[in-house]
C-alpha cells in the first residue's frame, strides 16, 4: 500500500508518545514493504531544516501550541488555510496515496482532514488517539473565553463577536464524515460514539511499543538499604497530575515515611506549570527527595527507567490510553496509576490494584507505603508488567492489526 500519513506533530519535534507512535508505526510499515510519506506541520522546524526523505514538514497549525496570536487569526488566518490546501493537494498529486491515515490533529485546521474527504472520497482513515473531534478549536476557544477585567471584557467583546462571526461564516470547523475509524481503547471509542461523532463501528487498536530497547537491560533492583526509587516520565502540564505526586511525598514526610523514598521527575512542558512544580516542593521542604532532570533524548528513556523502581502515572484528565505505562511495565517498573480514561483498561490486567482516583494524594502515598511494607511486591509487579506487555501491547501486534485494517478500507 502506499500511505500517506497526516499528522500535527512529527518526531523530532514532537509534543509526546502519540507522535512517537506514529513514527514507530510508519518505520515498521516501510520495514513490511509499505511506501509511507508523512505530511506534517512546520511546528521545529526552520528554513535552514534539512530535507527529509519521505516527510514533507509545510502544513500551519492553527495557532502557536502555547500562546494563542489574535493578530493572526485577522492577518494570517485565511493565508494559511490556502498555503496548507495547497500543499495537501500537492503531496496527494505527487505521492499518489492508496490511502490517507490521519493520526492528528490538535491545533490543525480540520479542513485539511475536510479536503483529503472530498478529494479521496472512502480513503481516508482516521486513528483516534484522543478527543480532537469534540475539542473546541484554538480559534473558538480563545474568542469564546473573555477577560477578567472589565474594562479588558468591554474591549474584546466586538473583536470577538466579529471573529466569531467569520468563523460562523465560513461553517468552521467544517463536519468531517470519519467513515472509517480506529480508536486506540474502548474509552475512546465510547465517549466518540455517545458524542455522535462517530458510529459504533469504530474498530479498537490498542497501542504498542517495541519492548526490546526497555528490556535490553535488566532494572537494576533496588540493595534494602538504598531508598525507593519512584519516577515519573512524561509531560509536564496540569493535566498530568504531576503534582499529586510531590504532595504524596509531602504527606509522606509528615508521616515520617520519607526517608527511603526518592523521586525523580523527568520531562518538560509548559514554563508556568514547571515552575509551580518548583515551587510546590520547595513549599513543602522536599528538596532533598524531589530531583527534577527536566527533557531528555528519547534513546535515553530505557536507561533512566532501568535505575528506577515504581512509575507513577498521575493524570487528572481522562487519559485516552497512557503509553507511559507500558513502557515502565517493558523496564520492569511497577506502577501505580490513576484511575482514568482508556489507561484502566491496561491495569484491568494487572494482579494487584493499584489504581487510585486521580488527584488524590493521600491514596497515591497509600500505594506507595505498601512497596515501602512490602519489598518483594516490586518485583513480583515488575515480572507480571513485563509479561502483560509481551502478551498484550506489542508494536508487532499493534500494526499487524493496523495493516490489516487498512488493507480492507483500500479493498
Amino acid at each position: 500500500m502506499r500511505i500517506l500519513f497526516i499528522s500535527n506533530f512529527y518526531p523530532p519535534h514532537d509534543l509526546g508518545g502519540w507522535e512517537q507512535q506514529c513514527k514507530e508505526v510508519v518505520e515498521v510499515m516501510r520495514l513490511r514493504g509499505h511506501v509511507c510519506h508523512v505530511l506534517t506541520s512546520r511546528f521545529g522546524a526552520d528554513a535552514q531544516h534539512p530535507a527529509e526523505e519521505g516527510v514533507t514538514r509545510m502544513l500551519y497549525l492553527e495557532t502557536d501550541i502555547y500562546h494563542y496570536r489574535p493578530l493572526d487569526f485577522f492577518l494570517r488566518r485565511f493565508w494559511r488555510e490556502r498555503v496548507n490546501r495547497r500543499v495537501l493537494r500537492e503531496v496527494i498529486d505527487d505521492f499518489q496515496p492508496d490511502i490517507i491515515f490521519i493520526w492528528g490533529l490538535w491545533n490543525l485546521s480540520s479542513r485539511v482532514a475536510y479536503w483529503a474527504e472530498q478529494w479521496m472520497p472512502d480513503r481516508v482513515a482516521y486513528n483516534l488517539g484522543g478527543y480532537w473531534p469534540i475539542d473546541t478549536d484554538s480559534h473558538r476557544a480563545y474568542w469564546r473565553k473573555l477577560p477578567q477585567s472589565l474594562t479588558a471584557r468591554i474591549l474584546f467583546w466586538p473583536v470577538a463577536q466579529l471573529a466569531l462571526g467569520i468563523l460562523k461564516a465560513e461553517r468552521y470547523p467544517p463536519r468531517l464524515q470519519f467513515k472509517h475509524v480506529s480508536c486506540c481503547s474502548q474509552y475512546v471509542a465510547d465517549v466518540l460514539t455517545r458524542a455522535g461523532v462517530i458510529s459504533s463501528g469504530a474498530v479498537v487498536i490498542m497501542n504498542g511499543i517495541d519492548p526490546a530497547p526497555f528490556m535490553a537491560s535488566p532494572r537494576q533492583a533496588r540493595a534494602p538499604d538504598k531508598p525507593l526509587r519512584l519516577l515519573y516520565f512524561g509531560g509536564l502540564a496540569e493535566h498530568k497530575g504531576v503534582h499529586t505526586a510531590i504532595e504524596a511525598i509531602g504527606l509522606l514526610k509528615q508521616r515520617g515515611q520519607d526517608e527511603k523514598l526518592q523521586l525523580t521527575i523527568v520531562g518538560g512542558g509548559h514554563p508556568h506549570y514547571e515552575a509551580r512544580l518548583h515551587g510546590l516542593t520547595k513549599s513543602l521542604t522536599l528538596e532533598d527527595k524531589v530531583h527534577f532532570v527536566g527533557r531528555v533524548p528519547r534513546p535515553e528513556i530505557p536507561r533512566i527507567l532501568q535505575n528506577h523502581d515504581v512509575f507513577l502515572f498521575t493524570s487528572i484528565w481522562s487519559e485516552p490510553f497512557g503509553r507511559t505505562i507500558i513502557e515502565a511495565m517493558a523496564a520492569g517498573l511497577a506502577v501505580i496509576g490513576a484511575d482514568v480514561g482508556g489507561s484502566r483498561e491496561i491495569f484491568q490486567f494487572y494482579p494487584e490494584n493499584m489504581l487510585f482516583t486521580p488527584g488524590d494524594a493521600e491514596a497515591l502515598a497509600n500505594h506507595i507505603l505498601r512497596f515501602l511494607n512490602e519489598p518483594d511486591l516490586v518485583e513480583d509487579l515488575g515480572k507480571a508488567g513485563q509479561s502483560l506487555v509481551l502478551e498484550r501491547f506489542t508494536l508487532e501486534r499493534m500494526v499487524d492489526e493496523m495493516e490489516a485494517w487498512l488493507a480492507e478500507v483500500v479493498a
